[in-house]
């Protein structure tokens, strides 16, 4: 029996020691695979904004090879996808709407010098990408800046342990020397606009008293009326300054039940505005406030009741964002792109400061006209939500209808005080509110 027991023990270390062998022989090669096979993606563009960029893929790094809209700006990620490891090595870019003002040298450089490491430039692609290698606790992180056209920047940013700082050096060449920008003119196009604007066409287009309300009725793709929308603006003029003033109220009755409410007040240059938002729907009460002090910087303050949503999705109750040469409101932004009928150019590219606070690159674009006597723009935001709108102008440039596309298509058709209180009772004091001693002619 004892040498049966023998025999058995023998024939297990038999197996297991050409087992372990084979595991051992498997992780170098899994090892040497990941730090001398390093595959990266094809080119993946950020849509209508000239910019492309290869990220590690493949050898156990993993990419969804796509830009995802995050925090104000686009983010691309890559992952070391291996479960048993902590503080996984990761790999990103992160394009910013607005540049830091501070140069890139100089913020790399200021650094502490307890972490810093070492810190150099690649050219490429006639970009100038700048970097610095900081160390910490074990971790090493690869920080690079790279100043683009208008205003705007892209961030890289490698982790990994100390130990593979090798690795980590050959990833970040890798994306700094994959970076192609061309400039396809349309944020330059979108800052001359916006410059425009802010210079006095905006001011100068609009009344010196309450302009009557625009009015539109909301319906669905069967032409069934589920809601409307009532905006106004102005200028106002007092003896220290003129400010321009504009409210909207948005009521939809279904498929789901939400109304929100607006009020703008800014300077005629667009630098310093108050923004004010209150929301009701079915995820709750929510108020945002946005304020921009002429600084350069937004203040965005979110308020919510009740709304698990919102904080599940990770929105920051408050927020400071530098805002790019093109940014514009929502709030005011039907009534600036009457002023884009006016001009030579075709398309641009701004950014829209939504009434959610997040902001938001737009491509805009003026589409042939089908009927000589209605002129047509048409917008579409550059997040993956592929969310879009077209207005329809007259000839006196007046917008006669918006087709909104967002889960489903809408027709916002112009409208008057009668239809409205015909067709939604519940909300007459917002008619009277915001139509009270104005003469409505649609």
């Amino acid at each position: 029996m004892a040498n049966n027991n023998n025999k058995t023990k023998k024939t297990a270390q038999f197996i297991a020691l050409p087992a372990l062998l084979v595991i051992s022989l498997l992780a170098a090669r899994l090892v040497m695979n990941t730090k001398t096979g390093l595959k990266m993606t094809g080119p993946v563009e950020l849509n209508r904004l000239g910019l492309s960029v290869h990220m590690p893929s493949g050898n156990l790094w993993k990419s969804d090879e796509k830009w995802n809209y995050e925090n104000n700006s686009f983010v691309i990620k890559s992952f070391y996808n291996i479960a048993a490891v902590l503080n996984k090595p990761y790999a990103q870019c992160r394009y910013l709407f607005a540049a830091n003002p501070i140069p890139p040298r100089q913020r790399l450089e200021e650094i502490p010098s307890e972490t810093k490491i070492e810190t150099g430039q690649i050219t490429s692609n006639n970009l100038v990408i700048n970097w610095a290698i900081v160390n910490t606790s074990g971790i090493q992180i690869i920080l690079g800046v790279c100043d683009l056209s208008a205003g705007r920047q892209i961030e890289i940013e490698v982790m990994q342990t100390s130990d593979e700082s090798e690795l980590a050096r050959e990833i970040f060449e890798k994306i700094a020397k994959s970076i192609e920008f061309n400039d396809n003119g349309l944020l330059e196009t979108g800052i001359k606009f916006i410059t425009r604007l802010k210079d006095g066409e905006l001011i100068n287009s609009l009344d010196f008293n309450s302009r009557p309300s625009s009015i539109f009725n909301i319906t669905d793709s069967h032409s069934r009326s589920i809601g409307f929308m009532l905006d106004t603006i102005a200028a106002l003029k007092t003896d220290s300054n003129t400010v321009i003033n504009a409210a909207e109220y948005y009521y939809l009755k279904s498929p789901s039940p939400q109304e929100q409410v607006s009020y703008f007040s800014g300077s005629p240059d667009l630098t310093q505005f108050k923004w004010q938002i209150e929301n009701d729907s079915r995820t709750g009460k929510k108020g945002t406030e946005i304020i921009a002090d002429g600084s350069g910087i937004v203040s965005i303050r979110r308020l919510r009741t009740g709304s698990i949503f919102e904080r599940r999705i990770g929105k920051a109750a408050d927020q400071t964002v530098l805002l790019s040469k093109i940014a514009l409101p929502e709030d005011i932004l039907d009534t600036a792109l009457v002023k884009f009928l006016d001009i030579d150019e075709k398309n641009m590219v701004i950014d829209v400061i939504r009434s959610d606070g997040d902001i938001i690159p737009a491509y805009i674009e003026k589409l042939p006209a089908e009927n000589p006597d209605i002129s047509s723009i048409k917008f579409e935001w550059l997040n993956e939500n592929s969310y879009w709108q077209q207005n329809f102008y007259d000839n006196s440039n007046k917008i006669v209808k918006i087709v909104l596309s967002l889960e489903g298509v809408y027709n916002l058709n112009r409208s008057d005080v009668n239809e409205i209180a015909r067709l939604f009772p519940e909300r007459s004091s917002w008619l009277n509110k915001f139509t009270a001693h104005e003469e409505v002619s649609d």
